[in-house]
């Protein structure tokens, strides 16, 4: 008996969804492999993105975490590489390349899967892009289960793809090799659109919380941070290194701002919920040791959802004073020390008044810095 086959007689509306489903999945795949250029190899110092909604969907989150490529690939592209088959299918139509596009679009929907969890359950945020490329790719091969009987893969075309996604990711690596090399060239266009920027000021209370403290120093950054944030954690692990290399040069205050409705009046919704106590336990540190605070919160952010926070608090007899009110009015202080910069998501900071977002590579955050020593003198 002739098994169903998608490809040799299934109906029009079948045919249709393949063909439309196999193409979102290429567009969106296309969106994200750009996205994750723009945030890899950032070519200006504005930070916004049609995938960054808020702090909840945001596809900077993935992008900046371990699992958005590997050895430097970005992992959409395996998405696209997937799409462009299934609609490669409608040419070559025999059962052993539909079989094998089944069984392929069955590992697919496990990988989404479980980097669907991890987004949700470890980075507390999802990616609208990628999670529309989670529900494009499940109705296909959803089309396939209706249509399709048997997903056993063909060994042949089970290589022939293995050598397509090799040449694929020799291509892309060759791409991101030559990002890198004009990601050094672009140092003179970020100054340029650096001085371009409005300076706001700074903000109308200083922040007691410092990672150096060089009050005359010529650049003078202002952070507004959340210990909970990945993002902020990628920019946290830059800071040591800005402090060590302009040592003398650079002042650096840390605003609180958890993304986290227990104590920030901005955020409308549960967010990071660890972010607060986060805050509070940093600020009845020692003043003193804070740049070390900072770091110990930063390295330790996938412990939060295990007890981290608490234990710190514990371990520091902090307990007393995080729950007075004297420390939730402190840190609220510092929140709304950031209305007038019209702060939307984290990390944000302003560079002698200058307000930037997101995390850009060091070499570009050294450019500018260079730039202002050069022109203080």
């Amino acid at each position: 008996m002739k098994q169903k086959s998608i490809y040799q007689d299934a109906s029009v509306n079948a045919t249709i969804a393949l063909i439309i489903l196999s193409t979102l999945m290429i567009g969106f795949s296309i969106y994200l492999t750009q996205h994750y250029f723009d945030i890899k190899f950032p070519t200006g110092l504005e930070g916004k993105s049609l995938c960054n909604i808020n702090s909840f969907f945001n596809c900077s989150k993935t992008t900046i975490s371990q699992f958005s490529n590997i050895a430097g690939i970005p992992i959409a592209l395996y998405g696209a590489i997937i799409g462009f088959l299934a609609l490669a299918g409608m040419v070559i139509k025999t059962e052993e390349f539909e079989r094998t596009i089944f069984f392929t679009l069955l590992a697919n929907a496990i990988g989404c899967f479980a980097l669907f969890m991890y987004s949700l359950v470890i980075l507390h945020g999802l990616c609208p892009f990628c999670s529309l490329y989670y529900i494009t790719s499940g109705l296909l091969l959803f089309v396939f289960f209706k249509n399709s009987e048997n997903y056993k893969p063909h060994f042949g075309y089970l290589a022939a793809f293995a050598v397509i996604v090799i040449i694929s990711s020799l291509v892309m690596k060759n791409i991101v090799s030559e990002k890198e090399k004009t990601q050094k060239e672009v140092s003179s266009d970020i100054i340029t659109q650096y001085y371009k920027l409005k300076d706001l000021g700074s903000p109308a209370i200083s922040s007691i919380y410092k990672i150096t403290d060089v009050p005359n120093a010529p650049i003078k950054i202002v952070i507004f941070s959340d210990f909970e944030c990945p993002a902020c954690k990628a920019f946290s692990e830059l800071v040591p290194q800005i402090a060590a290399r302009y040592a003398g040069k650079v002042d650096i205050q840390y605003f609180f701002y958890p993304l986290d409705m227990s104590c920030n009046p901005s955020i409308e919704r549960p967010m990071h919920q660890y972010a607060c106590k986060a805050a509070y336990a940093a600020s009845c540190m020692p003043v003193a040791q804070f740049a070390t605070v900072h770091d110990d919160f930063f390295h330790n952010q996938d412990k939060f959802e295990s007890g981290f926070v608490d234990e710190y608090i514990k371990k520091n007899n902090l307990e007393k004073c995080v729950a007075e009110q004297a420390t939730k009015d402190k840190v609220l202080a510092l929140i709304k020390a950031a209305t007038p910069f019209n702060i939307r998501s984290t990390p944000s900071y302003l560079i002698n008044g200058a307000k930037i977002e997101g995390v850009i590579p060091l070499d570009q955050l050294s450019a500018i810095f260079d730039e202002i020593i050069k022109r203080a003198k």
